[in-house]
């Protein structure tokens, strides 16, 4: 069993925004910070913040049949509590969720739903009030497009390509059953668990120099003092 983090530590990490945990995560040397990139926040209460623990699953295309296949649906299999975090092959236009997922899920106590796809069914998923954070939306269902083929395994979560040679491009960020999710209305950030304690301490730290730094500029301290009195840069 892989190690987790305590309710309290969740609690105390949903204090935080994600901007402020990816700094903290930055700080301990994490190439992506922990960001979930271009994903956007299409339903779910506003200006609220989603903590969880991650439930993975891996979508392929259709096609594919050397891919494992489900012996149930990944929503059957998904737990209370958790963030159910899919990932899809890139080429893709189809959406990995829609209104009856949400509703299955909603009612399961799954927290929210996080993919690196596309989600459908807007006016419902607005009116269950599901948080769900995604690449995209679409008119078209899984099928015939795509299928969920394994359930709690890491995951490779990459950004959308932005550049011709791939070396230039923003690195992927890996995640793992378990790892903690947290999700605003700036992002999606995954801490393992290991990193829970660390990441708080530094966030703590943090926020508490950003508010100092907030303190002066608002006297109207120029912002090259402010950052060097308090940030040392």
């Amino acid at each position: 069993m892989p190690s987790r983090a305590y309710p309290t530590q969740l609690e105390e990490l949903a204090s935080f925004s994600s901007c402020e945990l990816a700094d903290a995560l930055v700080k301990l040397g994490h190439p992506t910070g922990g960001y979930l990139a271009d994903l956007e926040q299409f339903s779910g209460p506003s200006g609220e913040t989603l903590v969880g623990e991650a439930y993975t699953v891996e979508m392929v295309d259709a096609r594919n049949a050397e891919a494992p296949k489900l012996d149930q649906h990944f929503v059957d299999t998904a737990e209370p509590g958790s963030i159910v975090i899919v990932t899809t092959p890139p080429h893709v236009k189809n959406a990995s969720l829609g209104g009856l997922l949400a509703t299955a899920l909603q009612r399961k106590g799954v927290r929210g739903f996080v993919t690196s796809g596309r989600c459908r069914d807007l006016t419902e998923l607005r009116e269950l009030d599901f948080p769900v954070f995604a690449r995209g939306h679409s008119i078209l269902g899984q099928s015939p497009f795509t299928r969920p083929s394994r359930v709690q395994v890491s995951l490779n979560f990459a950004p959308v390509r932005s550049s011709p040679s791939s070396d230039l491009d923003f690195p992927s960020t890996s995640v793992h059953p378990y790892d903690v999710v947290l999700a605003d209305q700036d992002g999606v950030v995954v801490i393992r668990p290991a990193q829970v304690v660390e990441v708080l301490e530094l966030a703590r730290r943090g926020k508490e120099v950003d508010e100092l730094c907030r303190i002066d500029l608002l006297a109207g301290v120029g912002v090259k003092e402010t950052f060097k009195k308090h940030r040392g840069a």
